[in-house]
């Protein structure tokens, strides 16, 4: 006498569930991977928002601040001088460089605009390695070693008209300090 259940059936049938459950299990695995990305995604945009308006998270004052404006609101420096870009004003975690050449603070236009900001890593709250950075913020405009001097390695971010660059001192290496300037 034949039995009224198809036993190999039977098994098909328990697997092709289980298989279909597995997919469906990973499948919602991946949607949940995807949402712990979202503030990934939200520090890239605030970062890159900030570049885009002449800013660093950490730095009170933007890059277009008259002298006047950096000494009202952040106060006296702990050191300045004259550097590269021009007279440079060094406060706690960063410095700010104007767009003249000075003997003195007190020399320096109150016009005087912030071209070039530098800060420490930690001020800025990006302190890993390029991998890092570029999974934090994307793909950087442009990545290379810069052989002019200490061979250093730099990643570095365009956005309207300001130019956020890291510097590292291999490709292996954490953050050593970030700048932002006008291009």
């Amino acid at each position: 006498m034949r039995s009224v259940f198809d036993l190999p059936k039977i098994y098909r049938n328990a697997l092709l569930v289980v298989v279909l459950s597995t997919i469906t299990l990973l499948g919602c695995s991946n949607i949940s991977e995807k949402t712990e990305d979202i503030p990934v995604n939200s520090a890239q945009s605030d970062t890159l928002e900030k570049v885009k308006n002449g800013q660093l998270e950490g730095v009170l004052i933007g890059i277009g601040a008259t002298k006047k404006e950096v000494l009202d609101k952040i106060g006296t420096p702990v050191k300045s001088g004259n550097s590269e870009y021009g007279f440079t004003v060094y406060y706690e975690g960063f410095d700010l460089q104007f767009e003249d050449y000075a003997n003195s603070i007190e020399e320096v236009k109150d016009t005087s605009k912030v071209v070039l900001m530098n800060a420490e890593p930690k001020t800025v709250g990006m302190t890993g390695k390029p991998e890092e950075i570029k999974k934090t913020l994307g793909e950087p405009s442009r990545e290379f070693m810069d052989d002019s001097g200490d061979h250093t390695f730099i990643l570095e971010y365009e956005n309207n008209g300001n130019l956020l660059r890291f510097t590292f001192d291999s490709k292996e290496s954490p953050v050593k300090y970030v700048t932002l300037r006008v291009q």
